[in-house]
């Protein structure tokens, strides 16, 4: 069997449009280089038709697609556990179908920054929109008064930084994982439909082993368009309830 290094994951719901310019910055930004790759494809009941996917790319890139189909909507995490029970790969790139990798070996550069520290178990990019604007919540702080006082409220404190730092989450919109301590802690809390799913793996993550590191990489810049599968208002109360309730405010991890 191919070693494979990296499983570039992908939940779709009604997204087919994005669907396919976000495969095609992904193979360009992997064109050349030696990074052993598969990408698998959830469609989470939606009402796309995926079946003639393979007819935008061409025969190499095809042989690398998966498509896996849900007969239910799983929501974000409990997607994103069904691709990554189907892979072998050591790595788990979790990407929103509405991103688009502008500059040329972006993930490579992720990827390779986080092998280079034996520590460091996630990663993410600064993100920004279609306008160049940053997204400000592409990763979320935890040192400080202010920055326990934000998660409190459901929020998480953004800075625009410009040099990697470790911090408490990094946006599930892009998250690079070592795959054996995602299936070591449990992968996603299920519970979490949509939203802050990403900021609960990363604090149980570092309750796990207060050595793990979560890396937050802005030299690795890419585009996220946002907002096009469901608007934030409709599940992030019940996720931010829930949430607070799993990791009351005086058991969190500073």
């Amino acid at each position: 069997m191919k070693k494979i290094n990296l499983s570039i994951q992908i939940v779709n719901f009604n997204t087919k449009t994005y669907l396919i310019d976000c495969l095609k910055s992904v193979f360009c930004s992997l064109s050349g280089n030696k990074l052993s790759f598969e990408i698998n494809i959830l469609d989470n009941n939606s009402n796309d038709d995926l079946s003639d996917l393979s007819r935008f790319f061409n025969d190499s890139e095809t042989e690398s697609l998966k498509i896996y189909q849900s007969p239910k909507n799983l929501g974000f995490g409990a997607g994103h556990n069904y691709l990554a029970k189907n892979t072998k790969a050591k790595h788990l790139l979790l990407l929103n179908p509405d991103i688009v990798i502008k500059e040329k070996e972006s993930i490579e550069r992720l990827y390779k920054r986080m092998i280079n520290d034996p520590l460091v178990k996630v990663i993410g990019p600064k993100l920004y929109n279609k306008k160049g604007n940053n997204q400000v919540w592409d990763h979320g702080e935890s040192k400080g008064l202010l920055a326990k006082f934000l998660n409190e409220l459901g929020f998480g404190l953004w800075r625009n930084r410009r040099q990697e730092i470790d911090c408490a989450w990094v946006s599930g919109a892009v998250f690079l994982i070592e795959k054996s301590v995602f299936d070591e802690i449990g992968g996603f809390d299920e519970n979490f439909f949509l939203y802050k799913e990403e900021e609960d793996l990363c604090l149980r993550l570092k309750k796990f082993n207060h050595n793990y590191r979560v890396l937050y990489y802005p030299e690795v810049k890419i585009m996220h368009i946002g907002s096009v599968v469901a608007k934030k208002k409709v599940y992030f109360y019940a996720s931010w309830k829930y949430f607070r309730s799993k990791h009351p405010f005086w058991s969190r991890q500073a």
